[in-house]
């Protein structure tokens, strides 16, 4: 009977250790951040540990380059800042999780995504308006709009019994 009572005290300390690094872990990423800021300080953006852009600054100058070239500026700003959040979390979790720390690494990395700069010589993407207006290939389901008004009288609009809710 020792041995199931020796095996469940076991599981308990385990447990409460392993509750106890998870406590550590939260308070070192809780208010982790990444930034990082363009070569020619036109871009300044801030992540969380998680990869969130919290902040994105641009300075005066960066209206002075093309919008292809900001966009490219600034997603490699997010990538330096998501990188340098990155570190920051390893340099943290490495010391509480020890001999566990290389399977976090590979469990957050699998489910990190992953930002592929685009190539230097791939056009920018269009932008999600004109993406819009673009007739799909293949069957596509009809888009639903809302109903139109008109200049006649509708009944919808009749508020005679006292109340305007629909």
């Amino acid at each position: 009977m020792s041995t199931a009572s020796e095996r469940i005290q076991a599981m308990m300390r385990r447990f409460e250790e392993q509750a106890q690094k998870a406590s550590e872990l939260q308070s070192a990423i809780q208010d982790m951040q990444g930034t990082a800021t363009s070569p020619d300080r036109s871009v300044t953006v801030t992540v969380a540990a998680s990869g969130a852009v919290v902040d994105l600054k641009l300075a005066p100058n960066a209206v002075c380059q093309s919008a292809s070239a900001l966009q490219q500026q600034i997603m490699a700003t997010i990538r330096e800042a998501t990188a340098n959040a990155a570190e920051q979390m390893n340099n943290a979790v490495a010391p509480i999780l020890g001999d566990q720390f290389e399977q976090f690494q590979q469990a957050f990395t699998a489910q990190a995504p992953t930002l592929k700069p685009p190539a230097d010589d791939e056009a920018p993407a269009a932008s999600t308006s004109s993406a819009q207006t673009t007739p799909s290939a293949g069957p596509a389901a009809p888009q639903q709009r809302p109903p139109q008004r008109t200049a006649d009288f509708d009944d919808d609009d009749d508020f005679s019994t006292g109340s305007f809710l629909r």
